[in-house]
């Protein structure tokens, strides 16, 4: 899926029924091999995305790839980066200081500490400890599945259909469309002198 800007996933609170499978999916898009079966994962599942739970219901909570992403101008070593319209980390850079996820407004952004990181060592060894080519993850975000070609992992496992892939431009248009006309009515009171 080739990505330009404006596009985030979004959740239907009304069709999500906390089943975490984005989470796994999103983990086996981002740790290829380390997950086979349900029961055989070797290291802990820390997917991008994060479900959240509260009275009104659940649903994950994503990176929405703010054109002025806060994150990205919060961060002092210039991990967050813009590939293609896509708000993407270099884990290289991240030193972990968590000022991004400070700034992000919709809290998609966790950080593993070094006590995390020596409590998932402790319990899965060094192995289990989150690695892109061998540098520590310590950060944890949606960068949209950049990678794969049909789109979000999340989106396509949904088993409920509850997310969607947002393309602002699209529908910023469809609801200007609706809204003109809506207006079309508008005229002939005007003619009456209400307006």
């Amino acid at each position: 899926m080739k990505r330009e800007q404006s596009y985030f996933v979004m959740a239907d609170l009304a069709k999500c029924t906390g089943c975490r499978a984005c989470e796994v999916a999103c983990f086996a898009s981002h740790q290829p091999g380390k997950l086979k079966t349900v029961g055989a994962v070797t290291t802990p599942v820390i997917p991008n995305l994060y479900l959240t739970t509260s009275e009104l219901g659940c649903m994950p909570v994503q990176c929405h790839h703010c054109e002025n992403a806060p994150c990205l101008r919060s961060c002092a070593t210039g991990a967050i980066e813009r590939k293609n319209g896509t708000v993407v980390v270099n884990r290289k850079k991240c030193i972990g200081c968590k000022n991004c996820v400070m700034a992000c407004p919709f809290g998609a952004i966790a950080i593993l500490g070094a006590a995390d990181m020596e409590e998932i060592q402790e319990v899965f060894g060094k192995a289990g400890v989150p690695q892109d080519q061998g540098v520590p993850r310590f950060i944890h975000k949606c960068d949209f599945c950049i990678a794969r070609e049909d789109g979000p992992a999340c989106v396509a496992t949904c088993p409920n259909q509850a997310l969607r892939v947002v393309d602002t431009v699209t529908e910023v248009s469809e609801k200007r469309l609706k809204a003109t006309a809506a207006l079309e009515v508008v005229p002939d009171v005007a003619k009456q002198g209400r307006l």
